[in-house]
């Protein structure tokens, strides 16, 4: 039978796309599988930076090899993942019958292709199974006797038919009132044990997100339909280079191993299985629903699948002040990374957008390899530098301030991102910075200007310092010498309150944050060029 063809959604995250891709053509059906790539265009505020990288992500798609076709469609203005999804996804099923659908922020395993087609042809005639998944996060291997049927899709690395996906309803008022009068909405908050989804389908009526996936969800329960995945996961979501937080603990999809080999898809009644509704229900009350502490947030919401995340904590009350609105207490005590993308993490990956062409060759970067991952190119050799754990392939045991621990003028490039702070002899980290490049290397820094007092670091090894271009060039130019730094301001006085009161950059007029106003620093970006 003819393979699935294959439906990706791209806009402006090229490392995110470049690594998906790669990863995908290394399926061994990769080249006779069609490629649709829908790339969406610009956000009327959309800054130069975002036009670069959109123009990038575009020529990327173009240039997509190790397919049997690949077509590109360009959208003029931005459209939004919903309406891209729900409109690539009917062309691709209205044209073939079927599709497998891929997020740019997927890693997929190399038996991935083999597996969702496989999938798509033995249960192509069972009406109750409404598509097939990928990415099982919530499930542990050891728990399940074999690959299972579930009523939640999967939303990052899915597959489904012309069939099932005729039956999408976009409204979701409709959706919502017959769920209630078929007494299937306890079915969707998993049987009245987690009312995730119901909170997320009443947020999306009230227009407080645009969320496709919550409505295919919903969709699926209304229709009584069952949705099939592997034991193993062949798919991990790691799309959180551009959704970095202030925490620096390795990401959750670390912990979980891709499929090695293929697994077997086997015709068996479509039944949803008891012990992988139990464990995500386990799952989603411990991570979705409390249970973890500040330290562990991070993690939790990076957990989710595309379209579920960020936005949950943010809209589960909508009488929550507002920026405009100073004489409250900060909305959160965590630099809003509970709520979404913390504002000075939007700065950081504009400084390392713009830098992208000097992260090259051997790169080290503070705790995880996530911005040499998504700002590196081809090639890259990445290193972690670790202040604790334990060293292995690609991680180190070092101090900034220990130089013996150092590499010794072995480096292309250091990204060290908000990071002298919590040093209180920063400028003894910087000359360690200096000692690990190689000459004409390059340091990529970030330091806090007007931020808040990270508890989670201060009670663990301190947080010392805050900065000003000022003190940041010359703590710079002394080690490395005057014409070799140079020093780039992000925020404004609307910036700083924002990030003090714990607003997440989703919440912010993008116009405002992109303002710089010298005076109200709120990140310092440092490239500083060894000689």
């Amino acid at each position: 039978m003819e393979r699935a063809p294959i439906v990706i959604f791209a806009y402006k995250r090229p490392q995110a796309l470049q690594r998906m891709l790669v990863g995908l053509a290394a399926n061994d059906l990769a080249g006779e599988s069609r490629v649709i790539i829908f790339c969406d265009g610009p956000k009327a505020n959309a800054t130069d930076h975002d036009h670069r990288s959109i123009a990038e992500v575009r020529e990327l798609a173009k240039g997509a090899a190790g397919f049997a076709h690949v077509d590109v469609i360009e959208a003029l203005a931005n459209k939004g993942l919903a309406a891209s999804v729900i409109d690539g996804v009917t062309h691709a099923c209205d044209r073939f019958g079927r599709t497998i659908v891929v997020e740019d922020d997927a890693v997929v395993s190399p038996h991935f292709l083999r597996f969702m087609n496989e999938a798509l042809d033995t249960f192509a005639a069972v009406e109750r199974v409404f598509s097939v998944g990928s990415w099982n996060y919530f499930a542990p291997p050891d728990d399940l006797q074999g690959n299972f049927f579930l009523r939640y899709p999967d939303s990052l690395a899915w597959a489904t038919w012309k069939r099932s996906w005729d039956l999408f309803e976009k409204d979701g008022t409709k959706l919502l009132t017959g769920l209630k009068e078929q007494g299937l909405l306890d079915h969707l908050d998993a049987d009245g044990e987690v009312s995730y989804f119901s909170e997320m389908l009443k947020a999306q009526i009230k227009g407080h997100i645009d969320s496709w996936a919550i409505r295919w969800t919903a969709n699926c329960i209304l229709q009584g339909k069952v949705n099939y995945f592997p034991q193993v996961t062949m798919s991990l979501n790691k799309g959180f280079g551009a959704d970095a937080t202030h925490e620096t603990t390795s990401d959750h999809n670390a912990e979980l191993q891709l499929a090695a080999d293929m697994i077997p898809v086997e015709p068996v009644e479509a039944l949803e299985t008891p012990a992988a509704i139990a464990a995500w229900i386990k799952y989603a009350k411990y991570h979705f629903e409390g249970g973890h502490d500040t330290s562990i947030k991070a993690l939790v919401w990076r957990k989710l699948p595309l379209g579920l995340r960020q936005w949950y904590i943010r809209v589960r009350k909508t009488d929550q002040p507002v920026p405009e609105q100073l004489a409250f207490d900060p909305v959160s005590r965590v630099f809003g990374i509970d709520r979404g993308k913390p504002v000075d993490r939007y700065y950081i990956e504009n400084f390392l957008g713009d830098s992208r062409s000097e992260i090259t060759g051997h790169v080290m970067e503070i705790e995880d390899p996530t911005y040499t991952q998504q700002f590196g190119g081809p090639g890259v050799r990445s290193e972690v530098l670790r202040f604790k754990g334990s060293a292995g392939a690609g991680i180190r045991l070092g101090d900034l301030t220990a130089h013996e621990s150092l590499p010794d003028a072995e480096l292309d490039a250091f990204i060290c991102t908000q990071t002298l702070n919590f040093i209180y002899d920063h400028q003894l980290a910087v000359r360690g910075l200096y000692k690990s490049l190689k000459p004409g290397g390059v340091a990529l820094v970030s330091v806090a200007g007007l931020v808040q007092i990270s508890r989670y670091d201060a009670e663990r090894w301190g947080d010392y310092w805050r900065f000003t271009p000022n003190s940041a060039l010359r703590m710079f130019e002394d080690v490395f010498g005057k014409g070799n730094v140079e020093v780039t301001c992000f925020g404004n006085s609307y910036a700083a309150t924002c990030l003090i009161k714990g607003f997440a950059t989703e919440e912010c007029d993008r116009r405002l944050l992109d303002s710089v106003d010298a005076d109200y620093p709120v990140v310092i970006g440092i490239k500083a060029r060894r000689k």
